[in-house]
């Protein structure tokens, strides 16, 4: 079975090719997904990401990267022509500082792609509710997993500026959630929190109204913000 997502993907890669970058940074790389989709489409790639290991790993392949924070990117001013989010703006601590920060080093554009929901819709807001019950429970276990950002408040570090325009579409595939496979992730992931019981009893409040209303996937946020 396809994976949703790369529909998701495949449209944000060509609206970030679309511009013809000879440059171009990824904040958050991970594993690289992402660069190896572009790789021999843009002349110097780079990725930056808070984890060693995966920096190690991306540097094994060939691909340039340095191990660093969102919030301070250690670039010159206008250095890559794109500068890129890949699934990560809900991973960074201070989006602000974070988008402030690829808004000075990009030359032309920022492009993102983030998770989002359709909250005006009941099986998207029950969704939602899991996502947030989900990200509790890894805020509480040390990892940097915040609340899915909406278009404005995406923007919102930058709407002061002048002469910063933007675009954005939101997309969703409506994919229903297996409810019997979303209980035994959640319980795998209560017993990470010895069964915390207000968090046992809100889980149970979610999968109630997945009954009642259903859950489906997650969609997705693709947005361009030039200089």
């Amino acid at each position: 079975m396809a994976d949703i997502f790369d529909n998701y993907r495949d449209e944000f890669r060509a609206r970030v090719l679309g511009g013809r970058p000879r440059t171009l940074l990824e904040i958050g790389s991970g594993d690289g997904g992402f660069l190896k989709t572009v790789k021999g489409e843009v002349e110097r790639l780079c990725g930056i990401d808070p984890d060693a290991q995966n920096v190690s790993n991306l540097r094994a392949e060939g691909f340039e990267a340095i191990q660093g924070s969102a919030e301070k990117l250690p670039f010159a001013d206008g250095e890559f022509d794109v500068v890129v989010f890949s699934f990560t703006p809900h991973h960074i601590a201070d989006w602000a500082a974070g988008l402030n920060e690829a808004m000075r080093v990009a030359r032309h554009s920022v492009e993102i792609l983030d998770v989002w929901y359709d909250d005006t819709i009941a099986d998207q807001r029950t969704a939602h509710a899991l996502d947030r019950w989900l990200k509790t429970i890894d805020r509480r276990m040390g990892m940097v997993h915040n609340d899915t950002l909406s278009p404005g408040a995406l923007l919102e570090p930058v709407m002061g500026r002048r002469n910063v325009t933007f675009d954005y579409a939101c997309r969703r595939i409506a994919s229903p959630l297996n409810i019997e496979e979303t209980m035994a992730e959640g319980h795998a992931k209560l017993a990470k929190v010895d069964n915390d019981p207000a968090l046992a009893a809100e889980f149970e409040q979610i999968i109630s109204a997945a009954r009642r209303e259903g859950m489906t996937d997650e969609g997705a946020i693709l947005m361009t913000i030039e200089k």
